[in-house]
């Protein structure tokens, strides 16, 4: 899920950074309307910025990065405008409908109005590539200090460093429910954020022992993350959000930073920017675990839903999409309140597609997926059996057929002969070649000060996990 705002969190900021720097203020000309433009006498701390930006992401401005100030109402105007054009309202619905028929998201929520104010709580600023400019946000109450700022902008300017070495429009989705999507905006996002975290560390945090293993502590447990620092702006809202929003907006920034160290450890800077220029990670899948893009590949098997009006008279297709390994790891999660065995389920998935149809008020999922191999088939199955609901059958060594909602015996026979059918086209997964691209790995070395020093957690309340 993503809006064409590339946005910087400052909870996530909070919590894993210390403070340094000083505040950062420009004024920039070719601002739109609503967007101030910042103090002059601040211009060559920006320029810094931008020169520490380009040190730690190995990208050089190939020209200025207009910047400036708005108002947290302005920004949930822009937020809502950017939607607006990423997303029509039939694809939004469309989104909705799927999230409850999952059970994600609760039957009263109206997501074209909470995400806006859900996605502007959080956003400490944000780079808009569309307009090619960057902007912080004057949120109320901030007790911000120069380094949240300086944070905020070394992430926003490596999305104009990206922008304008790679036109980030190539990596905008108009699908919300595509996994692909989710991919890469983890690649964009993650990318920001490790370059943040180098800037802060003054160190290359992918060459440091114990990095990733931290971030991936953090994304096992993202409920004690979020509440573990309540008073920062945004906290409060991201905690009250449903779990799905919740994770996914997390898994861009953390998990993606993850992605980006272990792609760097890999290759080098070399292969992170072959991941932008010719081949981006293609699912989730290939995020939680690199070595499934960039060392032994696997690709999603890709799945074309028939149109089944002629099995399901009366029904009408209302969305259609894919879960994905992280979507599909947190619908178990949820649904097993077990975390461990929720992951281990979606473990294996090799690709799936569903479709909700909509008749008298009540709503039918049909879902094909399709895994590794017949083990990680049989665990999925296992795990969904236990789910209250759904009708649960295999299809051949490595697909499984679902279904939930109220389907009679004699329409599901004709559903699930259409299903088993579906052809599935398997990827060519043909590795990447690291000398034909140049990268090496990178070699371990002392960082040059500090080091990443994440806030102490405070317990979860009652009641969390």
């Amino acid at each position: 899920m993503s809006t064409r705002l590339f946005r910087s969190l400052p909870f996530v900021l909070a919590l894993l950074l210390p403070a340094r720097g000083a505040r950062a203020e420009t004024a920039a000309p070719g601002l739109p309307p609503g967007v101030t433009p910042l103090p002059a006498a601040s211009a060559k701390h920006l320029d810094d910025l931008l020169r520490a930006a380009e040190k730690y992401r190995g990208l050089k401005a190939k020209r200025a990065v207009p910047s400036g100030s708005l108002s947290a109402e302005a920004l949930k105007q822009k937020v809502a405008e950017s939607m607006g054009k990423d997303y029509p309202p039939e694809a939004l619905k469309a989104m909705e409908v799927s999230l409850k028929a999952f059970g994600l998201i609760p039957e009263t929520m109206d997501l074209r109005r909470y995400l806006p104010e859900l996605l502007s709580s959080q956003v400490a600023g944000f780079y808009d590539p569309q307009r090619k400019y960057l902007a912080l946000v004057d949120l109320p109450g901030r007790q911000g200090s120069g380094s949240d700022q300086d944070m905020t902008l070394v992430h926003e300017l490596t999305h104009a460093l990206q922008d304008q070495s790679f036109d980030l429009h190539r990596f905008e989705g108009g699908d919300p429910m595509a996994d692909g999507g989710t991919a890469r905006e983890a690649l964009v996002e993650g990318d920001a954020t490790l370059t943040m975290l180098d800037f802060t560390a003054q160190a290359k945090l992918e060459i440091m022992p114990g990095a990733g293993a931290l971030v991936d502590r953090m994304m096992q447990d993202p409920e004690t993350l979020v509440t573990s620092s309540p008073d920062l702006p945004g906290a409060r809202e991201m905690s009250a959000a449903p779990v799905w929003l919740r994770d996914t907006l997390l898994f861009s920034y953390l998990q993606g930073a993850a992605f980006c160290m272990d792609v760097k450890r890999r290759g080098g800077q070399k292969l992170l920017d072959y991941a932008f220029t010719d081949d981006p990670p293609r699912s989730t899948e290939q995020i939680l675990h690199p070595g499934k893009w960039y060392g032994r590949r696997d690709d999603p098997v890709v799945l074309h839903l028939p149109d089944l009006a002629g099995e399901l008279p009366g029904y009408r297709k209302a969305a259609e999409g894919e879960m994905g390994e992280l979507s599909m790891r947190i619908f178990l999660r949820e649904g097993l309140k077990n975390a461990e065995r929720g992951s281990a389920a979606a473990m294996g998935w090799g690709g799936d597609r569903f479709a909700v149809y909509e008749k008298d008020g009540g709503r039918l999922i049909v879902w094909v997926t399709e895994w590794d191999t017949d083990a990680d088939a049989g665990e999925f199955r296992s795990a969904l059996e236990g789910l209250s609901g759904w009708r649960v059958e295999p299809a051949g060594p490595t697909r499984v057929l679902a279904v939930r909602g109220n389907l009679p015996d004699g329409l599901w026979a004709g559903v699930r002969a259409r299903l088993a059918a579906v052809i599935a086209e398997r990827p060519a997964n043909k590795d990447i070649d690291l000398k034909a691209i140049g990268a090496a790995p990178m070699r371990p070395e002392a960082p040059e000060r500090g080091g990443l020093t994440p806030r102490p957690a405070a317990p979860s309340p009652a009641g969390g996990r």
